[in-house]
């Protein structure tokens, strides 16, 4: 009786949370464009990463701005809006673009701000340099440059991360026959999140706030496969076209974000209006590692 009052209880708490966010949709030639609306105000749109990951851990950004109407969109393969397999033919960052530009047009939004996190950086200054008309201002979170050089290394500078021991541990989680394919994904990321976190406590309440419900479309391994395998991956650079951008950028990096290689210092240095910040004791994920130093530093940006 008791883990029944205890499962009723947690899917009351999910569907309570889950109602401060209206659901909506597009119709696309395959599914729909599923997207989510938070609060009245001044519109943002949150554009997660991965590339692959579903829009839900933008929430934690989304839940800490009263006073925005927060978007968040799972593009067209990933979250909800996984109808059709992806495939190179189509899963790039021009389709991810207009993904929210549907969404922009749907709710009739004149501009909002941009705020990108990780890969969502890409596509976050892939827009504006489409709709510079509909950006009022861009926040890179964890930004990784204007083209997918970084790729080349970064692999690396993760593992570099990693113990004999944790590597062990995945060739056990993978080699465990008892363990479903979803639990199996995320005892894995436990793993391989120790070299995006700076304070590795943070990395079990940062999995543990995805809800049961939530974990099957959490990341899509077929979109990120297609994203990395499109024929114009490694020739993708945005830089020039970034750097004409006549819009206030601001850039937030977690200082020890293995992925900080230099060029955000290049890039705050060439854009026309550019301020990077750095967060102490941080990795890829500053608003999980140091919410206190995130959530001001961002609501000062958004004044």
């Amino acid at each position: 009786m008791r883990k029944l009052v205890t499962l009723s209880t947690f899917i009351f708490l999910f569907f309570k949370l889950s109602a401060q966010y209206k659901h909506d949709s597009i119709p696309l030639k395959s599914g729909y464009l599923h997207f989510y609306t938070k609060g009245t105000g001044a519109p943002l749109v949150l554009l997660q990463g991965g590339p692959g990951f579903s829009s839900y851990y933008m929430r934690a950004i989304a839940d800490s701005l009263p006073g925005y109407q927060c978007i968040l969109i799972d593009y067209e393969g990933t979250g909800r809006s996984q109808y059709r397999k992806p495939d190179t033919g189509w899963v790039n960052p021009d389709k991810v673009v207009a993904d929210i530009e549907k969404v922009r047009q749907k709710l009739g939004i004149g501009s909002w701000t941009v705020i990108g996190h990780s890969y969502g950086t890409h596509f976050g200054l892939s827009y504006a340099i489409q709709y510079p008309q509909h950006v009022r201002q861009i926040i890179l979170v964890s930004s990784i440059g204007t083209d997918n050089r970084f790729q080349r290394y970064s692999n690396d500078n993760a593992m570099m991360r990693l113990t004999d021991q944790d590597m062990t541990t995945v060739g056990n989680i993978g080699a465990d026959t008892s363990l479903n394919a979803v639990d199996k994904e995320f005892k894995m990321q436990a793993i391989f999140l120790k070299s995006y976190f700076f304070d590795k406590k943070k990395i079990t309440s940062f999995l543990s706030s995805i809800p049961v419900l939530e974990k099957t479309i959490f990341f899509s391994n077929d979109f990120f496969n297609a994203y990395f395998d499109q024929p114009g991956f490694w020739k993708w650079d945005i830089a020039t076209k970034a750097y004409a951008l006549q819009k206030k950028v601001n850039i937030i990096q977690g200082r020890q974000d293995f992925l900080n290689d230099g060029t955000q210092e290049i890039m705050n240095l060439r854009l026309a209006d550019s301020k990077i910040t750095y967060i102490e004791r941080s990795g890829h994920f500053p608003w999980v590692e140091r919410p206190t130093v995130f959530f001001p530093l961002l609501r000062s940006l958004l004044k």
